[in-house]
């Protein structure tokens, strides 16, 4: 049901055509106004008017201008009406911001369903902007999203713990948004001034971890051919961030303990203490608890890290989020790429919101990139959803956007981006998600690998078995 405080505005010049879509929109307990001319649309126009359908028939103001008007006079989100346009100028109307374009042939059902979806596109937008800031009077946060309760509450964990220099142990599932929980504590605590330096723990080798953390001395191992600080102290009087810690060998976790008790250590190949000031925020999809039961992970240190667990709740338990979060990435990434956003059917938004999402906020965060460069400017339907989402495959070679608008470097570095997504995550659906494994067959190191998946935005736990 539509909300009954919406209204629509009908300008359009044809007389038989605009009593039919007044007619059509007025279903529902929504109020309609009509026009023929922009002039007399300004009596009739209020504050709280929800959609404009204007016509490209306007005797006082012909062709795209229209939308132009409706956006500086009148503020509200604008359908086309069209007797008869071309693709390109279908186009050329979205990209100059009607939300959608309504031709001569299309049926009555097509057209309440376009001014529904363009009213919920503006609603959501609308509560987007509120929420962003709602959490950014009450918390401060400018980078999270939500509306969930069971998130509110991390909120508040947040503020409490960096108002100390207690270690934090966030947990969650991968792609919940550990790394922002970890900048947001370190933003709101003394520290933030300093420097909050991250490391992906599960993404080194023992021995390469540990020069990475504690640094080396020249000539400890082989290419050490110069003293080489380490993240502990890149970090002094700031905030180190050990992502996936779960993925770490004992020997490692011997040191990261002495290290936290002690705020010393050594250098790989070194004889002198280096002493650090540095405040551990620690994240970990792994059961921690259940690793020191198997013996894969250190007890001492897990008493340790758990001094203030923060645990993050999947999206499948936060629906409520999606839809902020999916307008919210669209737009932004949109913005980004130079495209326009996709326009997602009724039914395309239900599968989304039916959907697990694995890979959650980071998943989602994918996708919306992909449904941009694929489907920009155009209508999202079911069928052109991911298998997984209950669409249909992408067809071998297709999905390549080509735009002659732009440079030729923009759209060489678009193929060539979709190619590499396409390519890695076939590799890595291959490859059950093993990175080693994956890097071999594509005849690339492990640290290329995952610097590429990272840029791509590609989260190999999404394809484990």
């Amino acid at each position: 049901m539509a909300e009954l405080e919406e209204s629509v505005l009908v300008v359009v010049g044809d007389d038989r055509r605009r009593r039919r879509l007044r007619h059509v929109l007025q279903s529902e307990g929504r109020r309609v106004g009509a026009a023929r001319l922009a002039s007399d649309a300004l009596t009739l126009a209020n504050r709280d008017v929800s959609l404009v359908v204007v016509g490209m028939d306007l005797e006082d103001l012909p062709g795209l201008q229209a939308i132009d008007w409706v956006a500086d006079r009148l503020g509200a989100p604008v359908v086309v009406f069209w007797e008869a346009p071309t693709a390109g100028e279908v186009v050329t109307a979205m990209r100059r911001g009607a939300a959608d374009v309504i031709t001569g042939d299309t049926d009555d059902e097509g057209v309440f369903e376009v001014a529904e979806m363009a009213m919920i596109e503006a609603r959501t937008s609308r509560r987007v902007a509120q929420v962003q800031q709602a959490v950014q009077d009450q918390y401060g946060f400018r980078q999270l999203l939500t509306q969930s309760p069971r998130m509110l509450e991390v909120f508040d964990k947040i503020q409490q713990v960096a108002r100390t220099d207690a270690t934090a142990l966030i947990l969650g599932e991968t792609g919940t948004g550990k790394e922002l929980v970890s900048r947001a504590i370190h933003d709101r605590s003394r520290r933030a001034d300093h420097p909050f330096v991250a490391v992906n723990c599960g993404a080194f080798t023992e021995t390469l971890l540990e020069s990475e953390l504690f640094g080396h001395e020249r000539g400890s191992f082989t290419g050490a051919v110069g003293r080489r600080e380490g993240l502990f102290e890149m970090a002094d009087s700031g905030s180190l961030f050990l992502d996936e810690l779960g993925e770490t060998s004992l020997s490692v976790q011997v040191n990261l303990l002495r290290v936290l008790e002690e705020m010393r250590f050594r250098r790989v190949g070194g004889r002198d203490s280096v002493s650090v000031d540095v405040r551990i925020i620690a994240a970990t999809n792994v059961r921690l608890d259940q690793a020191v039961e198997e013996g894969s992970f250190r007890e001492d240190l897990f008493y340790r890290l758990s001094v203030f667990p923060i645990r993050l709740p999947p999206l499948r338990e936060r629906r409520e989020d999606i839809p902020l979060l999916m307008r919210h990435f669209l737009d932004q990434l949109g913005e980004r790429h130079g495209l326009e956003t996709p326009v997602l059917s009724p039914e395309a938004l239900q599968r989304i919101l039916a959907y697990g999402w694995p890979g959650n906020v980071r998943q989602l965060r994918a996708m919306c990139e992909r449904w941009v460069i694929t489907h920009g400017g155009r209508r999202l339907d079911v069928d052109d959803l991911e298998p997984q989402l209950g669409g249909r495959a992408m067809p071998p070679g297709g999905g390549l956007v080509v735009d002659i608008e732009e440079p030729l470097k923009s759209n060489t570095d678009r193929a060539v981006a979709q190619v590499e997504r396409r390519y890695l995550t076939q590799l890595l659906q291959r490859h059950d998600g093993h990175q080693a494994r994956a890097a071999d067959a594509a005849g690339i190191t492990r640290r290329t690998l995952y610097t590429k998946l990272k840029e791509l935005r590609i989260d190999p736990a999404d394809y484990r078995r």
